[in-house]
């Protein structure tokens, strides 16, 4: 091959490489992802199931980091430290994000900022006023204020924040606007939106326990994390108005039940006091587990007793409501994927729709059955046969409808003839010889 081939030849190649490079880099580009958590409520059990399930998404592969959104007054102590927990076992970095404009994040939402392996804040928004609170009252009690500035403390460490400014959260209550946050060092960036986060906080070199990352985050994809049914389920039952309001009619009720006694109040009331619990941080997998108990008890409970459907409905209700709750998150980690799991909810809720439409049946019928007009007669209705000779001076015995019956006529009937009854006297009845004439006189009426 001569010099001028080769050199047409490298010159192809490189126009090649130059066509299919900014192809390559534009796809990896798009490829890069964030998931984006949004913690706009008091933190609750629904807070750390929103932020664990998301964290173990992300693990899949397919995020170059997470960021959670903070715009919340505090919350549960249990909770927080779950989050906490939650955010150092995650395999890409977290950002925290004190956003939207002129929002905060007060007292747990600090505490969850400071965990995050890069904290931010938006323009006018604020942080700060971390005292823990018992009741409703603040307390300086150590055994809590020095477990949360320890928590505080290594984790600024961690990260390189300014650990006495980080303690002084708790101790003395500091509020922070971004520019005082920033320059006593316990934030590392002001962003005025996700995307301009995301642009800055491209390159930064973030401490985790897992060790020093750099972040890409640069034209990263934004995805918005949509909670499962069972964290949205958690959601209503957390809010403070619905647990309380669940708690003092699930105590009355039992109370109720108690005091006249029979099956129903009882039963109300400690399935209303099962889901107050759980919107107080009670074990949910364990309470799940009992309400699917309930649910099960109330089915078969219906069965034996052959009811109007209520307590079959409310059955199949309690059974679902533990199975949304349970399936979700099992009491034991499963090595299956997450939509195996997805599968199995969708594959049991399929299971119970025809149970519920069969009580659904059986509830309806049981109520049409309670409007019907009772029909009340003297004597049995229908057509039968004398059994005996049958006459005005001669008492004999007939068959109506399967029954003997003791009988008497104005006239001779015969044994094995037709017949009817047309009145009762003294449990006597009075009955005639069907003919021909009289029948078709009956279809004629």
């Amino acid at each position: 091959m001569n010099k001028k081939g080769i050199q047409v030849r490298f010159v192809l190649v490189l126009s090649l490489v130059g066509i299919l490079f900014p192809m390559i880099s534009s796809e990896a580009e798009q490829e890069k992802k964030v998931l984006w958590v949004e913690l706009s409520e008091p933190i609750t059990p629904a807070s750390a199931e929103k932020v664990s399930a998301a964290v173990e998404e992300s693990s899949t592969g397919k995020y170059n980091a997470i960021f959670i959104t903070l715009d919340t007054f505090g919350g549960s102590a249990d909770s927080t430290f779950k989050i906490m927990d939650a955010i150092q076992s995650s395999t890409v970095p977290v950002i925290g994000y004190v956003y939207p404009a002129g929002k905060h994040a007060f007292s747990a939402g600090t505490i969850i900022l400071m965990t995050s392996d890069l904290a931010a804040m938006a323009p006018y928004s604020t942080i700060g006023s971390s005292q823990p609170v018992i009741g409703s009252q603040p307390t300086n009690e150590s055994k809590f204020v020095n477990a949360i500035i320890g928590k505080l403390t290594a984790q600024a460490e961690l990260h390189g924040r300014n650990s006495t400014q980080v303690a002084r959260f708790v101790t003395h209550n500091d509020n922070l606007t971004p520019e005082q946050a920033l320059k006593n060092h316990v934030i590392e960036v002001i962003a005025a939106s996700p995307e301009d986060l995301l642009a800055k906080a491209n390159g930064t070199k973030v401490s985790t326990l897992k060790g020093e990352v750099v972040l890409n985050t640069i034209n990263a994809q934004i995805i918005k994390y949509e909670p499962s049914l069972r964290a949205n389920l958690l959601g209503v039952l957390s809010d403070p108005i619905v647990s309380t309001m669940f708690l003092s009619i699930g105590v009355l009720a039992i109370i109720l039940g108690l005091g006249h006694p029979g099956f129903g109040a009882e039963v109300f009331g400690g399935v209303l006091l099962i889901l107050g619990l759980i919107g107080e941080g009670f074990n949910v997998n364990w309470a799940a587990l009992v309400l699917m108990g309930i649910g099960a008890g109330l089915i078969l409970f219906e069965l034996h007793v052959h009811g109007f459907g209520i307590l079959g409905i409310g059955g199949v209700i309690t059974l679902a409501a533990g199975m949304v709750l349970l399936v979700a998150q099992p009491v034991t980690p499963m090595l299956v994927p997450t939509s195996y799991t997805t599968d199995i909810i969708t594959t049991l809720s399929l299971m119970l729709i025809p149970i519920i439409a069969l009580f659904g049946f059986l509830m309806f019928k049981a109520f049409k059955a309670t409007k019907m007009k009772r029909v009340l007669s003297k004597y049995p209705v229908g057509k039968g046969r004398a059994a005996d000779d049958i006459s005005s001076d001669k008492e004999g015995y007939v068959v109506i409808a399967g029954e003997y019956w003791k009988a008497k006529s104005s006239t001779l009937i015969k044994s094995g003839s037709a017949v009817k009854a047309v009145g009762n006297k003294d449990g006597i009845l009075s009955v005639e010889q069907i003919t021909e004439e009289t029948n078709n006189r009956a279809e004629q009426l």
